[in-house]
């Protein structure tokens, strides 16, 4: 009998948030924000601390950059709830979204760092197949990782 009910692949990062910005955005001007907010991002991180807030008990396997960023959302946004494993990457930064929302519309900057470098190697299947139920997510951004997963689905 499993001890998790899902476990999730996936990437883990922060989104920065910068408030009030002008929609039309003029090159090489300092331009001011008005609220500035740094949250847990990354559709499969959100959705497992999301599933574990609700009482789930969630796994998790992402990769880790090995940076200050790295170790303090490593220590900051996993829920307790959650039995979380990491890959610690040398030399790759950790993935950063900068979302500048606007009245109806925002823009969405994203460094991957290492939302992309998650390789199979990396996934313990063992732990993955513990639980009840497994997901994948963002496999567009997963680049070292799709590879594995589209041949094995023959897509």
């Amino acid at each position: 009998m499993s001890n998790l009910d899902i476990c999730i692949a996936g990437e883990l990062n922060f989104d920065l948030i910068l408030y009030g910005l002008p929609q039309q955005m003029p090159t090489e001007r300092e331009l001011l924000a008005n609220a500035f907010s740094m949250t847990l991002g990354s559709s499969s991180a959100i959705v497992a601390h999301n599933l574990a807030a609700l009482g789930s008990r969630v796994g998790f396997i992402t990769k880790v950059g090995d940076d200050a960023l790295g170790k303090w959302r490593w220590t900051g946004c996993v829920p307790a709830e959650s039995i979380f494993r990491a890959c610690s990457f040398q030399g790759t930064g950790s993935g950063i979204t900068v979302i500048l929302p606007h009245e109806r519309e925002r823009h969405i900057l994203t460094y991957l760092g290492t939302i992309s470098e998650l390789r199979s190697e990396d996934l313990d299947f063992e732990y993955l197949t513990s639980a009840r139920h497994f997901h994948l997510s963002s496999l567009f951004l997963q680049r070292a990782l799709a590879p594995r997963v589209l041949n094995f689905y023959n897509v």
